[in-house]
């Protein structure tokens, strides 16, 4: 009994018979490896998938012309592909990426506790839209820039920490048990001639923040201020006034802090 298919017009199959057309097609000695074990060629599942000899041709020529070319996505753009055809491209890409309609439409979430600035983070949306960023791009951006900045600013605090123990350590060594006195002295030192100079009280508050523990400041500035606190003693409050009342700021630094002759 044959039990070979005869072939039929247009797909190459005939009666539904237990043959197939790879068991005449393919030698019984041809195998094929598939998951480490050895079985015949024609056995392989993935060939019976096939109608016909010429479903398999065009299944190779159409795997054949895929070769270099990105089969899932969008395919990339020949060299001499037209102005159309890129902003056609950059359309889609744009689309299958998920790229906001407008900058505003990137939600960012900042680290707790920070308050972002507004325009930075504006041009940072804009920036973000321009190259076509997906918001999960732009939003892992955003938190590496977060991490880099809060990581310099740690560094920076960790840096200015350190510098103002070494200057305690300095003042220590300096004035010994009257360190912190002494300091509060010179701070107040300064504080009287920043008010003779004419700084305001934002402007005091500012450099003292950024150098009130500078071991030079302190010892220019504590015998400026012990001096006006003897003028202070001599004098008083409703008290005769001392002759440094009347002094320029420039003579009562010749004179009283650097020892020398005023004008």
């Amino acid at each position: 009994m044959n039990m070979e298919a005869s072939p039929a017009p247009g797909d190459g199959h005939g009666i539904e018979t237990p043959s197939h057309w790879i068991e005449d097609a393919i030698p019984e000695d041809a195998v094929c490896e598939i998951g480490g074990e050895r079985i015949a060629l024609r056995d392989h599942p993935g060939l019976r998938e096939f109608r016909s000899p010429a479903d398999m041709a065009r299944s190779l020529l159409h795997a054949r012309a895929l070769v270099g070319r990105k089969t899932i996505g969008l395919i990339p753009l020949s060299e001499d592909a037209t102005d159309e055809d890129r902003l056609g491209f950059d359309a889609e890409l744009r689309r299958v990426v998920g790229v906001p309609d407008t900058p505003d439409g990137y939600e960012l979430t900042m680290p707790e506790g920070t308050e972002p600035d507004p325009e930075f983070v504006g041009w940072f949306r804009g920036a973000a839209h321009e190259l076509g960023l997906s918001p999960a791009q732009a939003q892992g951006l955003a938190d590496r820039y977060n991490a880099l900045v809060g990581g310099h600013l740690d560094a920076e605090a960790r840096r200015e920490d350190e510098r103002r123990a070494k200057g305690r350590e300095r003042l220590t060594a300096l004035w010994g048990a009257r360190a912190e006195e002494n300091a509060a002295i010179a701070r107040r030192g300064f504080e009287r001639s920043a008010q003779a100079a004419g700084l305001d009280a934002e402007a005091t508050c500012a450099f003292l923040d950024r150098h009130g523990d500078e071991v030079e400041v302190l010892r220019i500035f504590h015998k400026v201020g012990m001096a006006f606190r003897e003028d202070s003693l001599a004098g008083g409050d409703g008290g005769p006034r001392s002759a440094r009342d009347g002094m320029s700021t420039e003579r009562f630094f010749a004179e009283e802090v650097f020892g020398g002759k005023g004008a």
